[in-house]
């Protein structure tokens, strides 16, 4: 009798392609644009920022000096880091056994991981101490209504020329920056206003993140944009979108354990998400099978991660967040 499937089914395995499927990341932007400070060993960052002076409004008069100008009030902000990480363990049994490539593969999760987590962290200091605003007519995020306060082009305007009153300067090149979830994109995709006026960017910009540009203004997108989830009337999701100008928020952390913020270069950690780029770790640490404290046989190892981070609004003048609802959800 012939060898065939049926003798041998012990032999026969199911076709095993050795290339894992890309995991579906954010586009982790919301760094990108702030006032980095490294510290080379641990302690505060102190900024300060000095007030306009008032404007001169009277003559002065032949043989008469005027008043002296009021010193100007100064607003001072401290930033302490704290420390972030997480680690996960693996057995010698699973590199022995495993099919997929183990500890690469741990590492490329804890990675996104940790680039997600501190995008997030940033993300909540940042819309937590920005300026508020609401779509429509809605004055908080408990009266958010699904129907009067949809995000219009209007909001955007509206929100633009506040930037514009504060004197606020441009942030990425001659633009304001303005950071929204995709189901706020594709509301604003169906007014017809904003659809004529506004022009997409190249393929490498848009897989960047990058929309394009309106109103002196670049629009991002990532799944990152922070949700209030059933915090609107009738238990809806409520939206944030960011509007950034030049110099309004830092972040500062010690320098071996401070992510990278450029998001150009070798930024990976800001470009990684939706690029099919691995995300890079800030610190990663390996502790090799019987490296992790009493261990006889050597059969546990661990990857971990960890980082520093702090952030802060410097001027909630200069940056916005628009609160709203649309009609995705």
């Amino acid at each position: 009798m012939p060898a065939n499937t049926g003798v041998l089914s012990g032999a026969v395995k199911t076709l095993f392609e050795h290339r894992l499927l890309m995991r579906a990341l954010p586009r982790l932007v919301h760094g990108r644009w702030a006032q980095p400070a490294r510290f080379k060993g641990y302690g505060s960052y102190e900024v300060r920022r000095w007030a306009s002076l008032p404007l001169v409004s009277v003559a002065l008069t032949e043989g008469n000096d005027p008043a002296e100008t009021p010193q100007s009030a100064v607003t001072q902000i401290t930033m302490t880091p704290s420390w972030y990480g997480a680690y996960m363990e693996y057995t010698d049994q699973l590199l022995l056994t495993s099919f997929d490539p183990a500890l690469s593969e741990i590492s490329a999760q804890l990675g996104e991981q940790a680039g997600q987590s501190i995008d997030v962290l940033l993300r909540n200091d940042l819309t937590d101490n920005a300026t508020t605003d609401f779509a429509g007519g809605a004055t908080a995020r408990t009266n958010v209504d699904a129907t009067n306060d949809v995000i219009a082009f209007v909001d955007i305007i509206q929100n633009v020329a506040q930037l514009e009153t504060q004197n606020a300067l441009p942030v990425d090149g001659p633009f304001y920056v303005c950071i929204l979830h995709p189901h706020s994109w594709a509301t604003l995709m169906q007014d017809s206003t904003f659809v004529t006026l506004f022009t997409r960017e190249g393929g490498e910009a848009l897989r960047n993140g990058l929309l394009g540009t309106i109103l002196n203004l670049r629009f991002y997108i990532s799944s990152n944009a922070r949700i209030y989830t059933a915090a609107g009337t009738g238990s809806i999701n409520v939206y944030d979108m960011l509007f950034i100008a030049k110099e309004s928020f830092a972040v500062a952390g010690i320098s071996s354990l401070f992510p990278d913020w450029s998001g150009d270069g070798g930024g990976e950690q800001r470009r990684g998400g939706m690029t099919g780029m691995k995300v890079k770790v800030v610190d990663l640490i390996v502790k090799d099978l019987g490296e992790t404290g009493f261990d006889p046989l050597n059969r546990r190892g661990t990857v971990g991660w960890k980082l520093t981070y702090s952030g802060t609004v410097l001027n909630a003048n200069w940056i916005r967040n628009l609160e709203h609802a649309n009609d995705f959800s």
